[in-house]
């Protein structure tokens, strides 16, 4: 009986694996492969995210410190030598307008003013009081971007221009809020308009919405004017 179970035993090791079994392994093996390259490609995915959320948060970061110094620089003509103008008067050239358009059907704010914190480009860079305009621009491929218009004086109705430094790419929003000596809020402002009281705001707040469908981040930020025209409402 020993000898007949070794045999036994021996023929049954020695026939080899089945087209049944050679299946299952592949099918097992299949399984573990794709859960191995499944959780290495969810840890490359995670690491293209964070990448693309760093590149965000450097290029607001670098967005919303160049409109802080430029706001912080801001020049504004006080009275004395401010005079409100008249119907035929041209506008005043260090005014401040802030304003909203709609672009690729959402609403962008557009900021003007003037400030000392020109920058200057070229063999022979001047100095002096430049008027700035953050204005949204739509790519071509839907895109929206954030471009930064800096021209010196004289200044002559604003035209964009393809030249104009993109300071910003991949809009969602770009909202631009602005306080009166009041603490009161709003979206719009013109310095020249007596609705405003020919003054200027007293703070400017910045709200920016970086990214696409998949991944966005919102950056806010508030800047307290050094310079500002206050004139009471005369009766």
């Amino acid at each position: 009986m020993w000898i007949e179970a070794s045999h036994t035993i021996d023929r049954r090791c020695s026939r080899g694996f089945t087209l049944l079994e050679i299946l299952a392994a592949i099918f097992i093996f299949s399984i573990v492969m794709g859960l191995v390259f499944g959780t290495f490609g969810g840890v490359f995915s995670s690491a293209d995210r964070v990448g693309a959320a760093s590149d965000l948060h450097e290029m607001a970061s670098a967005c919303l410190v160049r409109m802080a110094t430029d706001l912080k620089a801001i020049h504004v003509a006080r009275e004395p030598r401010y005079k409100a103008p008249d119907m035929d008067d041209p506008p005043d050239p260090y005014r401040v307008e802030g304003g909203t358009e709609y672009l690729g059907g959402e609403l962008f704010s557009r900021l003007r003013f003037t400030s000392l914190a020109h920058l200057p480009i070229g063999r022979q860079p001047r100095e002096g009081i430049a008027r700035i305009v953050y204005y949204p621009e739509m790519k071509t491929e839907g895109e929206r971007i954030l471009r930064r218009a800096d021209n010196l004086f004289p200044y002559d109705d604003f035209t964009p221009s393809p030249t104009d430094p993109v300071i910003c790419e991949q809009v969602l929003s770009f909202k631009v809020v602005y306080f009166d000596k009041e603490g009161r809020d709003t979206e719009e402002w013109n310095s020249e308009s007596d609705l405003y009281e020919h003054s200027t705001p007293r703070a400017v707040g910045i709200e920016l919405t970086l990214g696409d469908e998949q991944m966005s981040y919102t950056f806010v930020t508030e800047v307290d004017l050094p310079m500002v025209r206050s004139i009471s409402r005369r009766r």
